[in-house]
């Protein structure tokens, strides 16, 4: 009943998981072809930022919702929805405050028309995603799919046409991005009967959740430090040219991980929260494992397939300023972004789940310190992208750790023998791909991911019998 009850909620997020993205995907590549290296380094940059800014100003509170919503149904959803209201109006007030940080953390002059196109977009991003995840809380699917979808890809849409209007300008990017953002925020609004008003502040509700989220807040410092620490030590030794450079390969990387990831995490979480709230723990410790297990088996490929063809993929969609740092960066940044993933939906969920929130905080920071190290480490000896090399480094080392962790006290059981299939069957595609000459157009690439894919499918069918079962059981009714 569990993998059946994660798979249909699987492909019911499928869309909203893949299409936003994508196209997300495509807009930071057309990007590198509109927007000149420091243009673009401040772009990228408020986005990555906005995670940050975010996290301090309300998602700690949104992750309280996502959690413990359930607890605050008949007579207390009015009080809980009074107190949600004041908690956004206050995290959108933060967002504003934090606009201009934002640039001169960086080395950008917070001229008033960037400082307000970077407001307005932290502010409809923030309320974006928060109601996402009330949706999520209550299985809204549909709401949850349409705000994904409306919000990134209208935003990200607007932002080319307006560079191509009205100029190549941080500004005019970020302003575009912003209005397509407030659009989805305020159809999800609608859709879940949420009117704007000032609301109530319960000090009860407050602290329970300052109890559970203070600890996330902290841990969240820890874990963008860890993601994106690195563009500040880029911009310390490269300038904000360098951190354009770096967050072509980075910024690209990373989404790749997150998207692979998010193809099993987004029903996966909801799962397990109903699992353990019915008191079933071990239940919802064996939901977070399945779904690690499957994220791993997601991961892998897309890691090494991206390593075996990062050089033809940077060739034929880089603009040529960024190409010679990408191509190295691209494949680092999807390795790290892949362990990081890995460990935040398996051990950090677990913290999550068991209100062991400060375990989280440890381990986050134990992240943070030893790949900020190793980052340092490693743009001394090998500049942007042995930065970028530093930080895979560190990503190993905290998501071995925390796994381990998770494993030993919290009791999260990890199926070590999938795993190891799931290892020879990528290491069985890698080897076919290195048999195949370097590909040089778009045909020729598609030809090769067809090529490594189906070897994969074919060693995941040989090397697990349930899989062969169902794939045989599906050709006989075919």
């Amino acid at each position: 009943m569990t993998s059946r009850s994660l798979l249909k909620s699987t492909l019911l997020y499928m869309p909203a998981q893949l299409l936003g993205p994508l196209v997300q995907f495509v807009v930071v590549v057309t990007w590198t072809h509109l927007l000149d290296p420091a243009a673009f380094g401040v772009v990228t940059f408020v986005v990555a930022a906005q995670e940050l800014t975010a996290l301090i100003g309300l998602i700690w509170w949104s992750l309280y919702v996502l959690r413990f919503r359930q607890r605050f149904l008949g007579a207390d959803a009015n009080r809980f929805r009074a107190m949600d209201s004041r908690m956004v109006i206050s995290g959108a007030l933060a967002q504003a405050i934090f606009a201009p940080l934002c640039l001169l953390s960086i080395g950008v002059d917070p001229h008033v028309p960037t400082v307000l196109a970077a407001a307005s977009y932290l502010v409809a991003r923030l309320a974006l995603v928060h109601y996402s995840e009330w949706a999520r809380s209550e299985h809204r699917i549909a709401s949850y799919s349409i705000a994904q979808l409306a919000g990134p890809i209208l935003g990200s849409g607007l932002s080319i046409v307006a560079i191509q209007l009205l100029g190549p300008s941080p500004a005019v990017a970020l302003s575009a991005m912003a209005a397509g953002q407030a659009v989805g925020a305020v159809g999800l609004m609608a859709s879940l009967g949420v009117r704007p008003r000032f609301g109530v502040f319960d000090r009860s509700i407050f602290r329970d959740a300052r109890r559970y989220g203070l600890p996330l807040v902290i841990s969240g410092l820890f874990a963008w430090a860890a993601i994106n620490g690195v563009r500040i030590l880029v911009q310390a030794g490269a300038g904000v040219v360098g951190v354009g450079l770096l967050s072509a390969g980075w910024g690209l990387g990373q989404r790749i991980a997150n998207v692979v990831a998010m193809l099993c995490t987004a029903a996966a979480f909801p799962i397990a929260v109903d699992r353990i709230e019915s008191g079933d723990r071990d239940g919802a410790l064996d939901q977070v494992s399945l779904n690690g297990t499957l994220m791993f088996a997601l991961l892998a490929p897309a890691t090494a397939g991206v390593a075996a063809l990062s050089a033809p993929i940077v060739n034929l969609l880089i603009a040529a300023d960024y190409r010679a740092v990408t191509v190295i960066v691209l494949p680092v940044s999807v390795a790290a972004g892949a362990l990081r993933t890995l460990k935040t939906h398996t051990a950090d969920q677990c913290g999550l789940l068991l209100d062991r929130t400060r375990a989280m905080m440890a381990s986050n920071a134990f992240d943070a310190a030893t790949t900020l190290v190793c980052a340092t480490i490693g743009m001394l000896m090998g500049g942007i992208p042995g930065a970028a090399l530093g930080c895979f480094v560190g990503a190993a080392i905290s998501a071995i750790g925390a796994l381990i962790y998770a494993a030993a006290w919290l009791r999260l059981p990890v199926d070590i023998g999938s795993y190891a299939r799931i290892a020879l069957a990528t290491a069985a595609m890698t080897l076919a791909l290195a048999m195949c000459p370097t590909p040089k157009d778009a045909v020729a690439i598609a030809a090769e991911i067809l090529l490594g894919a189906s070897v994969y499918f074919l060693g995941v069918g040989l090397l697990f019998p349930p899989v062969r079962a169902i794939a045989r059981d599906r050709l006989r009714r075919s």
